[in-house]
């Protein structure tokens, strides 16, 4: 069938998978290790699997698919070649309740630049707090949406270094280096940090490093975790469960700046003037880490500074830019996010204020034709984001909402939003997100929030 296709011409696919739960495990492990291969090939410009929220019995097959779109048929056809594609397939066989469906677009209408990783979240709770079977909950420990974490997944560089494989951002290793200082000393000291200091051996001269974005910092953790809520068997050393300072202002009063705590999670802000930890960070220009969006800079007074020189978000702007358009409307009650490549009811308010266990009724049952959607899509496919995937949304050079200006979407309120993701250390409690400036938060389960369904990309039906 390839031979026939036009070798330049774009092209999509999507492969889905019965799979027995018992060889669920099994799966996914190959399915990991094939995504990590495919994802290094020239042309490839997305490729991903998920798991489909399935309302069946236990015994019925685990629903997962693989979707994937190539600048051109002759890269697909690599792929489709490869040894690792070959690998898979012969390892598979035996996991599978029936023949894959295999089936072609001639058209790759897809763009990620960034791609967001998994949360780390693997189990899941109820509202009492009590553990409970993952499975057909949509939880986040359910979906564990995102890339995979290779393993291992740090890299101790045995010179005062860290690098973390799934950002690509390399970390000083001591990571109270500096103690508690203020925010602008904490930029100053990232600044003028080098080889010789704080335990450095890697060649490094002042003005490599630099105080993180709120964006860098938070891709470090791991909500599956707590006290720290950093990976387990991390090489770092002098982690503290408190709070660090990052270089991003808090845009809608630029008094303050935005912190990260380090003991169960939460992005929260405070005085540029009090004392807080700092852990400075190098390799930007490699990072897969999005961009804040914020592109002005402040004093500790709130007064707007000359970026030049000052080591702020918005003078760095590290992370991968935006493409533009960012958002793209597809005309049938749904939006695509061209940076992350997820698709967004396009109505963020078609559910009203929901408890936690509502929202995610609401989202495993939505489907076309309800809530103006025309996408083709089924039950099972749209999901309650993940804390990872909603904050992705936020632009924090932007408040009252703190998303891009640009955006397509109606009724985003300023106001919180639930995400699929429980707070490990207190599992009554899950994350939440308040769109107004952004901040990452948790709150009783029982607690009304606003719902904002997500789901994968996939190609479009066939015209």
């Amino acid at each position: 069938m390839l031979d026939s296709l036009d070798p330049d011409a774009p092209i999509a696919a999507t492969v889905v998978f019965k799979v027995h739960r018992a060889k669920d495990r099994e799966f996914i492990g190959n399915a990991n290790a094939l995504t990590e291969a495919t994802r290094k090939l020239p042309g490839c410009g997305h490729f991903d699997y998920y798991k489909a929220i399935q309302s069946g019995t236990p015994t019925e097959p685990a629903e997962y698919a693989i979707t994937e779109a190539w600048k051109t048929v002759r890269q697909f056809k690599v792929q489709w070649e490869s040894e690792h594609l070959k690998q898979f397939q012969h390892t598979v066989g035996d996991l599978v309740a029936e023949q894959p469906d295999l089936r072609f677009y001639h058209s790759a209408e897809y763009a990620t630049e960034a791609r967001l990783p998994r949360t780390g979240q693997k189990q899941c709770w109820d509202t009492s707090g009590a553990f409970i079977s993952c499975e057909s909950t949509g939880q986040d420990g359910d979906i564990q949406a995102g890339t995979h974490w290779p393993e291992p997944r740090f890299v101790d560089n045995e010179d005062g270094t860290v690098t973390d494989k799934v950002s690509g951002l390399i970390w000083l290793k001591d990571a109270d280096y500096f103690g508690e200082v203020t925010w602008e000393q904490a930029l100053e000291n990232a600044k003028s940090l080098a080889s010789g200091s704080g335990g450095l051996k890697d060649g490094s001269v002042a003005g490599d490093w630099h105080l993180p974005n709120i964006r860098e910092i938070q891709s470090l953790i791991d909500y599956g975790s707590e006290d720290p809520i950093l990976p387990h068997g991390h090489p770092f050393t002098g982690v503290k469960p408190s709070i660090y300072w990052t270089s991003t202002t808090l845009a809608a009063a630029p008094t303050l700046a935005w912190m990260m705590t380090l003991g169960i999670g939460p992005t929260v802000f405070d005085l540029k003037l009090n004392d807080n930890r700092m852990w400075p960070v190098r390799g930007g220009d490699k990072t897969r880490v999005p961009q804040t969006g914020q592109k002005q800079g402040w004093d500790t007074q709130g007064n707007p500074v000359d970026l030049a020189g000052t080591g702020q978000d918005g003078e760095t702007q590290i992370g991968v830019p935006s493409p533009t358009p960012r958002f793209v409307d597809n005309m049938d009650g749904t939006v695509t996010d061209r940076l992350t490549g997820l698709v967004w009811l396009k109505n963020a308010d078609a559910f009203g204020l929901r408890t936690w266990e509502q929202a995610l009724a609401v989202c495993n049952s939505l489907g076309m034709p309800s809530h103006g959607l025309f996408d083709g899509s089924m039950p099972g496919e749209w999901r309650l984001p993940n804390i990872k995937e909603i904050e992705s949304l936020v632009d924090y050079g932007n408040v009252g909402p703190s998303i891009p200006a640009e955006h397509p979407f109606i009724n985003v309120r300023p106001s919180s939003y639930w995400t699929s993701t429980s707070v490990a250390a207190a599992p009554t409690q899950a994350m939440f997100i308040i769109l107004g400036v952004g901040p990452v938060i948790f709150e009783n389960k029982e607690h009304p929030f606003f719902v904002w369904p997500v789901r994968n990309w996939r190609p479009a039906p066939a015209q």
